[in-house]
């Protein structure tokens, strides 16, 4: 006699990945509102049960990381693999495009609760984006001054600088990345020749040849 197993019906299986597509769109239509992502909320924008949000979502960083992890996947594209200037240039330029696509869901991300939440989930990676970025830009440099480096690039890159130049400026998409590549380009130049000179001045005070 066979031992029963789990039975696994590919068709349940289909209509779980369905529901959780339908709630996690439910979340964008709720952020796009500018609405508070409750339970209660989403569950009611997808048309189901609050339960069947929480089945699919038991607490609210998961609710939000398939958020992110939508918004990522559909808008901004962004992997947080740039390793040095042309590929974090290409990357926020693909981001920017994608903020545009999305305006008014990454415009109410930014100003919620909710959408600081995703961003703080996100950091470990950006960080670690921008920290390679800078080692590539000028190696060697004091941890200080790396970690300042590496946030001076995070704000060029940012969802926030693309809503002030948008808001404030009228930018698209384009002309915004065109400013803000003005910005890494002359901000990283602007490093190397700093640090050249940190090495310069550190090899005629040893005596050593540069």
């Amino acid at each position: 006699m066979k031992a029963k197993g789990a039975y696994h019906s590919p068709l349940r299986a289909s209509q779980a990945a369905a529901t959780r597509e339908r709630i996690v769109a439910a979340c964008v239509g709720v952020m796009r509102r500018g609405a508070d992502l409750t339970y209660a909320a989403v569950a009611a924008e997808a048309g189901v049960q609050e339960r069947t949000v929480y089945r699919h979502f038991g607490n609210k960083e998961d609710l939000e990381v398939a958020l992110w992890d939508w918004i990522i996947g559909r808008l901004t594209h962004t992997d947080f693999a740039a390793g040095n200037e042309e590929q974090l240039v290409a990357s926020m330029r693909e981001s920017f495009a994608g903020f545009d696509a999305g305006a008014s869901l990454i415009q109410a991300m930014l100003r919620s609760p909710q959408g600081l939440n995703v961003r703080r989930s996100q950091q470990p990676a950006r960080r670690a984006m921008f920290e390679a970025c800078v080692d590539s830009a000028a190696p060697g440099l004091p941890p200080r001054v790396r970690d300042r480096a590496a946030a001076v690039l995070q704000v060029l890159y940012s969802a926030a600088s693309w809503d002030l130049l948008r808001s404030l400026r009228d930018m698209d998409a384009d002309q915004a990345a065109d400013t803000i590549e003005l910005g890494i380009r002359s901000f990283l130049s602007g490093l190397r020749q700093q640090d050249g000179r940190q090495v310069a001045g550190h090899h005629a005070a040893s005596g050593e040849e540069p």
